[in-house]
C-alpha cells in the first residue's frame, strides 16, 4: 500500500491516538480506496471487500493507542486487511453455508471450499515442517499480524533476523506447496506468501 500523499501522517496518527475523529476521517478518506482494492483483489467479492475494509478501519480505531509507534502505516493497514481476510476464510471453511451464496461469491461453493480447505491444510503442514524459531516467527507475522519489530522484541532477535526467517520460510513454503499441490496458486495461499 502507498502513502496516498498524506504529508502530515505522523501528526494525524498522533491525533487519532488521542481520539480525534476528524483526523481519523481524514485518514480513512485517504486510504479507503487502497484498502478496498486489496480486499477486493484477494476476496473477489464486492460485499466481502466492503466488509473487510470497514473491519480494517474499525480495528485501526479500536487500537488507536498503538498508532504513534507504527512506523509504516501502509504496511500496518496491509497486515490488518490480510488478517481480516484470513479470518473470514477460516470462518467460511469451518462452517457449512446455510443459504445459497450470491453469484459474486461463487468461489464459496462447496467444491471450491473443499479446494481451499485442501490448500489450507497443505499450507499448515508446510508451516509445521519449518524449524521451530522460523515457524514461530512466521506464525507471529502471518497469523498474528505482528510487525518485524514486535516479533524481534518478543523473541529477542534483530529485525534483520526476523526478516531472514520470513524470507526463508516463504521460499520453503512456495517450494513445499509446488510439490504437494498441482493446481494454480490460489489467492488463499497468496495471502500467506506475499510479503507482509
Amino acid at each position: 500500500m502507498t502513502n496516498n500523499g498524506l504529508h502530515n501522517e505522523r501528526e494525524l496518527l498522533q491525533q487519532i491516538a488521542q481520539g480525534d475523529k476528524p483526523a481519523f476521517k481524514q485518514l480513512v478518506d485517504a486510504y479507503w480506496k487502497t484498502v478496498y482494492g486489496h480486499a477486493l483483489a484477494y476476496s473477489k467479492s464486492v460485499h466481502l471487500a466492503e466488509e473487510l475494509t470497514q473491519d480494517t478501519f474499525i480495528a485501526v480505531w479500536m487500537n488507536r493507542d498503538k498508532l504513534p509507534s507504527v512506523i509504516n502505516f501502509p504496511g500496518y493497514l496491509y497486515i490488518i486487511v490480510r488478517n481480516k481476510l484470513l479470518t473470514a476464510i477460516r470462518q467460511r471453511l469451518s462452517t457449512t453455508p446455510v443459504e445459497n451464496t450470491p453469484l459474486e461469491e461463487a468461489h464459496w461453493r462447496p467444491d471450491t471450499q473443499m479446494e481451499y480447505r485442501q490448500v489450507y491444510d497443505i499450507l499448515m503442514k508446510g508451516i509445521g515442517e519449518l524449524p521451530p524459531v522460523r515457524k514461530k516467527v512466521f506464525m507471529m507475522s502471518r497469523l498474528e499480524g505482528k510487525s518485524y519489530e514486535e516479533i524481534g522484541i518478543a523473541l529477542q532477535i534483530s529485525r534483520n533476523t526476523v526478516k531472514e526467517h520470513i524470507a526463508r520460510a516463504l521460499n520453503f513454503l512456495r517450494s513445499y506447496f509446488a510439490q504437494h499441490y498441482e493446481g494454480l496458486i490460489p489467492w488463499l495461499l497468496l495471502a500467506f506468501l506475499l510479503p507482509g
